[in-house]
């Protein structure tokens, strides 16, 4: 694979799947093999929402009468854009069940790339789990002090969710419960092929 660092333009790999599918501890190993300084790591659940930064966001958010509920996806939506215009590896870590606000953020991504004359590669990572498997992870890092989603909220991301592999995506299929150096390996090998 060509040197993160000495790519031309940036590149967006969305992992997604089930909360508690392993979409976090393949986010955090692809970092790494990726080389950090090259990454922007996009996760709604590892924001810090107290911090400095998100409270000037969400102030600035307010005062243009965006609804709060937007804020937080706003954010990331900004440190992306900064990772597209320094031509940065995105690493955005999120379940994405709705494919039509999938669609529309990824047309406001290729959007802001081509504002800054460049392409913007795609590579969608679905990690897939027994989704009794991803339940009993959520239950026991709750049970830890950890975060989670409510069990209807699980259900729904359950019953919501399918492959976008059928909806013009290039995707690699994880498996959440293979060694997490199997998943890095097969994503790098699909962003060769980008």
């Amino acid at each position: 694979m060509k040197k993160p660092q000495d790519s031309e333009r940036p590149t967006l790999i969305l992992i997604r799947g089930l909360p508690g599918s392993g979409k976090s501890y393949i986010a955090k190993a692809l970092q790494k093999a990726l080389g950090e300084d090259s990454v922007v790591m996009l996760d709604p659940d590892a924001t810090d929402y107290n911090s400095k930064a998100y409270a000037a966001h969400t102030k600035a958010l307010t005062e243009e009468g965006v609804d709060p509920k937007l804020h937080a996806y706003r954010f990331l939506r900004a440190q992306a854009h900064n990772g597209i215009a320094a031509h940065k590896i995105i690493i955005w870590n999120q379940p994405f069940t709705n494919l039509e606000i999938f669609n529309k953020m990824i047309a406001n991504l290729e959007g802001y790339a081509a504002e800054h004359h460049t392409s913007l590669p795609i590579l969608v990572a679905e990690v897939e789990v027994d989704h009794r498997v991803a339940k009993e992870r959520i239950t026991r890092r709750k049970q830890e002090g950890g975060h989670g989603p409510s069990d209807n909220t699980f259900t729904r991301f359950t019953n919501d969710y399918f492959s976008f592999r059928e909806h013009g995506y290039t995707t690699v299929a994880l498996r959440g419960d293979d060694d997490v150096a199997m998943s890095v390996a097969a994503v790098v090998q699909a962003l060769d092929q980008l």
